[in-house]
């Protein structure tokens, strides 16, 4: 029979630590609906609870909140091969320079 001082899964997420986990959780969620409202996608939250039984025949448990928030998109870049280089200059286009040159020089 289970004693009020027995704990069962939400109370003793609850009260783990004095709230700890309750907070650590919170930030982590916090973190994640953040990253979703800015970047749009998926996330995850995961509370994994490992447990192990000590020498004295006492129960350890060690919690681990991890959140993995969708990645910030950097966009795409786009560039020209030139000589083993990358170059911006699309090299089937003249320059505006040599543009602006070959005018100045028509209209002398």
């Amino acid at each position: 029979m289970a004693k009020p001082e027995d704990l069962n899964f939400l109370t003793f997420v609850q009260s783990f630590r004095r709230g700890a986990l309750i907070a650590e959780a919170d930030d982590r969620m916090a973190d994640l609906v953040d990253a979703l409202e800015e970047r749009g996608g998926k996330g995850t939250l995961t509370i994994d609870l490992s447990f192990s039984v000590n020498k004295a025949g006492q129960i350890e448990i060690v919690p681990t909140v991890k959140a993995k928030v969708p990645p910030r998109a950097i966009g795409t870049g786009i560039y020209w091969p030139h000589h083993g280089r990358l170059s911006r200059s699309d090299p089937n286009q003249a320059d505006i320079e040599d543009y602006i040159g070959a005018h100045d020089r028509a209209a002398e």
